[in-house]
């Protein structure tokens, strides 16, 4: 009986402590959105979209006024939609009905409530990649940036989170699902399917196959 005690107050104790962090954490990102707010107004305000006259966007897209650059010799296909923070180099080819630096999903839940944590970074898209139909980028979490290597080729009905950085050369296949903060060598090659999951290393050269559920890091 004693030990149970001992056992119940230690428990106790330890949830307590717990309780006390993770109040914590949601007051401090509490705060961040509030900071995130501020910026994300600051530049609406003072960074207007930059369109380079050489570029063909297709009448139906739509591009946010405020906070996007485009490079020449960018296509942009129809529906697609480019939001704020999103900068596109010279050459991109970005196919039907995209979505380029949407906020990513990062949710704090504490007890009942779920806080939607505001996403402050950009998309970088570099020079000549090739980006499907269908496909989504998130733009990047806490004032990192999601990454695209140039001259990289994404496919169709991709979903790409936010932080992930793409290595050049990088082939990425249809109806592929990456999770946020990942990095993905050079010349890398994930095949139709494929899901890879957060917070994991892919080293350069690596090929995975079609239907890959890719866990913890590869090496080449």
């Amino acid at each position: 009986m004693q030990i149970n005690r001992l056992l119940i107050r230690k428990f106790d104790h330890i949830s307590k402590r717990i309780w006390l962090v993770r109040s914590f954490l949601f007051l401090l990102f509490y705060i961040y959105n509030i900071y995130g707010s501020a910026i994300l107004r600051l530049h609406k305000k003072t960074k207007q979209t930059k369109i380079h006259p050489t570029a063909q966007i297709h009448p139906s897209a739509c591009i946010s006024p405020w906070g996007v650059v485009i490079d020449k010799n960018v296509k942009i296909g129809k529906k697609t939609v480019i939001k704020p923070h999103t900068t596109i180099n010279s050459g991109v080819i970005i196919q039907d009905q995209c979505v380029i630096g949407d906020s990513g999903y990062q949710i704090y839940r504490y007890k009942t409530k779920r806080l939607p944590i505001i996403h402050t970074g950009r998309v970088l898209i570099s020079d000549d990649v090739y980006i499907g139909p269908n496909t989504c980028i998130d733009r990047g979490l806490f004032g990192k940036n999601t990454y695209i290597g140039p001259r990289s080729k994404i496919g169709e009905h991709v979903h790409i989170g936010h932080n992930i950085w793409i290595g050049p050369d990088s082939i990425i296949g249809n109806k592929v699902t990456i999770g946020g903060n990942t990095l993905i060598g050079e010349k890398v090659h994930i095949g139709n399917n494929s899901v890879i999951s957060n917070r994991i290393n892919i080293s350069s050269h690596s090929v995975l196959k079609p239907e890959t559920i890719a866990t913890r890091g590869i090496s080449g």
